[in-house]
């Protein structure tokens, strides 16, 4: 009886060894999980700006002279044209300042007009020989400063009529208000100040659009001016607006100690209307286009020591059925999940997916 055991246990030892790859000699067994071709198509190397939209022809608002603001307008959407009142300013004291202005204009004039009467008699006097030489020189002196002081006095008028009409800020273009920064009572710093003066409001262009973005110093070298680019926004996830790359800043901005440089995307898009000034927005400039590029999924590449790993299934179709064995592979274009094997596979390998 306890030989008919040790004989089935032995069986079921011999069975699990027989079954075993290390027994019957096939290597590893063969992977799991899921595989891909090598494939060929278009890729892109895309560098992304990340930025705002903002609106052409953008213009700060700013007053001339200082007061308080009286008169409001507009409001933010109203369409305007150059030189249409925005806001006005107290005018009041500028006004009795003018009126007091013109009374010495005034007065200056008719002092200018008693000296000249003076100076013409004293001269004819002189020459009968009934007035000195220094009788003739005060007359002239006195003309002189009655013609100063009317010139100073007209200085004085039209200076003040300039303040005047100054206190009606008016839209310094055709455009759109995007914002109005004041309200009545505001105290008004003028744009002389060293503040740079109280922002008013803000007009533009509305109606076109491009995007202010930062690239990242290790990518700038791949633009160029007239490249293709997206843009995306997240008050439009699904959608993406055609647009040019149109300036560079020559001088880098330093940002947390990284190195950043503006560009400008302008927006070519016919439904580029559709995005609204200081949206959050990413532009994708196409640097680079490789037409049939040899490309593998991202997820297939590993990376070790010796650089960029893929792993190749036996055979060009995938179907040795081994294991698989490790490549090294030389890449280029990251497009996406995409990424260009320039060299260590062929088109048609099977390769294994992380």
């Amino acid at each position: 009886m306890h030989r008919s055991l040790r004989r089935r246990a032995l069986r079921a030892l011999l069975s699990l060894l027989l079954a075993s790859p290390l027994a019957c000699g096939r290597g590893d067994a063969a992977p799991t999980g899921p595989t891909a071709r090598v494939e060929r198509g278009r890729l892109e190397r895309i560098v992304v700006a990340t930025g705002t939209i903002e609106a052409e022809n953008e213009v700060e608002v700013r007053s001339r002279i200082p007061g308080i603001v009286e008169t409001i307008h507009v409001s933010a959407g109203d369409r305007v044209k150059a030189g249409q009142p925005l806001i006005e300013l107290e005018k009041e004291l500028l006004d009795a300042m003018l009126a007091e202005a013109r009374a010495g204009l005034r007065a200056a004039e008719v002092e200018v007009h008693y000296a000249s009467i003076a100076l013409r008699r004293v001269a004819g006097l002189k020459q009968k020989e009934a007035a000195s030489e220094r009788a003739l020189d005060d007359g002239r002196d006195r003309a002189e400063k009655a013609g100063a002081a009317l010139a100073k006095a007209r200085a004085a008028v039209t200076s003040l009529e300039v303040q005047r009409r100054y206190a009606t800020i008016t839209a310094p273009r055709d455009g759109t208000v995007l914002d109005v920064d004041v309200e009545i009572g505001t105290a008004v710093a003028p744009v002389g100040a060293v503040t740079g003066g109280t922002l008013l409001a803000t007009v533009a262009d509305a109606a076109k659009v491009h995007l202010e973005g930062l690239v990242d110093e290790n990518e700038v070298g791949r633009i160029a001016l007239g490249q293709t680019a997206r843009v995306r926004t997240e008050a439009f996830p699904e959608r993406r607006f055609a647009g040019v790359l149109r300036k560079i800043t020559p001088l880098g901005k330093r940002v947390q100690n990284v190195t950043y440089f503006e560009v400008e995307v302008e927006l070519t898009d016919a439904d580029a209307t559709l995005l609204r000034p200081r949206m959050s927005g990413d532009a994708e400039i196409v640097a680079e286009v490789i037409e049939s590029a040899l490309h593998v999924p991202e997820t297939a590449l590993r990376y070790g020591t010796e650089g960029a790993l893929v792993r190749r299934l036996g055979g060009a179709s995938g179907d040795g059925g081994d294991a698989g064995q490790d490549v090294r592979v030389e890449i280029g274009v990251v497009d996406g999940a995409k990424v260009e094997i320039k060299s260590g596979l062929a088109e048609g390998d099977s390769v294994v997916l992380q």
